[in-house]
């Protein structure tokens, strides 16, 4: 009797629960420091205009600065290795937006229609499998929002920053997750390639 147990695979809807509760302590962290930078010396004028500690605009332009550096390495990186260009010269440029969206489905689910182009089956998996670069564009636009929330230092721009990083942290979830599933799909069928 084998005494060595493997963990359980964790199922979809938790790693999406932890996404969520990721992409939450995000936006209250955003929205909380804000509140407490408000609380120990910075005025908060308006719903729109506040003014910013010492301390919070140094974080905000820092985290901008450093946001936008991470955004043009991960460009520059896409276009220098190549996957920029290979994506834009895929043959699924060409399809409608519905037959990609079917070709995504079979991807997802793992299982191939028998009627469906082997080719592009394989192109979408690969270029599900290689979107990985992409979260690296993604964090610096992340990092941007928030640092324009320390820059602005009211309400408003907290809500607009913690949302934005919301929405790019859901994204990056969503990226990760589909690469994952290119990446299996490939696995699972190393036949279609050579059909």
């Amino acid at each position: 009797m084998d005494t060595t147990a493997t963990p359980p695979e964790r199922t979809g809807r938790g790693r999406r629960r932890t996404g969520l509760v990721l992409a939450f302590a995000l936006l209250a962290a955003v929205v909380g420091g804000l509140v407490i930078g408000v609380a120990m010396g910075g005025r908060n004028t308006g719903i729109f205009d506040g003014d910013p500690p010492p301390w919070a605009s140094t974080l905000g332009a820092a985290l901008c600065l450093l946001g936008l550096g991470v955004e043009i390495v991960a460009i520059v990186w896409a276009v220098r290795t190549g996957r920029y260009r290979a994506a834009r010269r895929s043959p699924l440029t060409s399809l409608s937006w519905s037959h990609r969206r079917r070709l995504g489905r079979q991807i997802r689910r793992g299982t191939p229609e028998p009627d469906e182009d082997p080719a592009l089956l394989v192109e979408t998996a690969r270029q599900a499998a290689t979107q990985r670069w992409f979260v690296l564009a993604i964090a610096g636009l992340a990092m941007t929002s928030i640092g324009q929330a320390f820059l602005g230092f009211a309400l408003f721009h907290a809500v607009i920053g913690g949302l934005l990083a919301v929405l790019w942290g859901v994204l990056i979830v969503l990226l990760l997750r589909g690469a994952r599933q290119g990446k299996a799909f490939l696995r699972a069928n190393p036949d279609l390639g050579g059909r």
